[in-house]
């Protein structure tokens, strides 16, 4: 008769939300890249991007937690604006700056602006010309912008400007500039391993056995391998991570 061994042992979690807010970003450009209804697919984009700027933090955050400060150093970097955050981690283990000017660092200091704009949405005056025409049974008069199909755009980012207009390519930017600029950090900025990178950003735990200590969530794991490839991912190693499954 087999008889199975246990083993009782404590262990630690360190539980990272980077990816679990990265890959519900993805999500919600996946959601929103097959709805058919405009408005939600507008919602879904919206909220796509908002995930985006989540994740950049999460992913500043992370990178924090390599930095041997004391406990009053940390809080007041806690309080730094978040590409102050990146400059401070490159500044700490590489003595080298943030190349501000670089343009992966330009697009995302304008996607964190379009955030701000979003979070923090203030009263805007806006002057239009109005063409009226009489209407039908149903509505008295119709009222049209001139120029209307013509969609302003950022010319950094190359997304919309204006939130309302956003659609699943708004998002798909946002989440490709993210990426760029997590491909940039680490591959040539800081220069550190993928496997270490998958170890700052991922939920990992010190009681695996013959194994890596990262862990995910299965579904969160699909829908961001699904875009991989459009979205180019190099700052953090995922392939063969799947085929861990049965």
């Amino acid at each position: 008769m087999f008889t199975r061994s246990f083993m009782k042992r404590s262990i630690e979690i360190t539980n990272n939300s980077f990816f679990s807010i990265f890959s519900d970003a993805v999500l919600l450009y996946d959601l929103a890249l097959s709805e058919r209804d405009n408005n939600v697919s507008r919602a879904l984009s919206t909220s796509s991007i908002l995930s985006v700027n989540y994740a950049l933090e999460a992913a500043a955050n992370s990178f924090l937690q390599t930095l041997d400060t004391s406990s009053k150093i940390s809080a007041q970097i806690d309080r730094f604006p978040t590409l102050d955050k990146f400059d401070f981690i490159l500044q700490w283990h590489k003595d080298y700056s943030l190349p501000r000017g670089s343009k992966e660092v330009q697009i995302i200091k304008k996607l964190i602006d379009q955030r701000n704009d979003l979070v923090h949405p203030k009263v805007k005056i806006i002057n239009l010309d109005v063409i009226t025409s009489a209407g039908d049974e149903k509505m008295a008069y119709f009222h049209e912008t001139e120029n209307s199909d013509v969609t302003e755009r950022c010319n950094v980012t190359k997304m919309v400007v204006n939130p309302s207009d956003y659609t699943a390519d708004d998002a798909l930017i946002a989440l490709k500039s993210l990426v760029n600029f997590l491909n940039e950090l680490i591959e040539n900025w800081w220069g550190i391993d993928t496997e270490v990178s998958a170890i700052l950003l991922m939920k990992s735990w010190n009681g695996s056995i013959q194994a890596k200590p990262v862990m995910y969530l299965r579904n969160e794991l699909e829908v961001v391998l699904k875009h991989k490839d459009v979205l180019k991912i190099r700052f953090i190693g995922l392939d063969g991570i799947i085929d861990q499954y049965p």
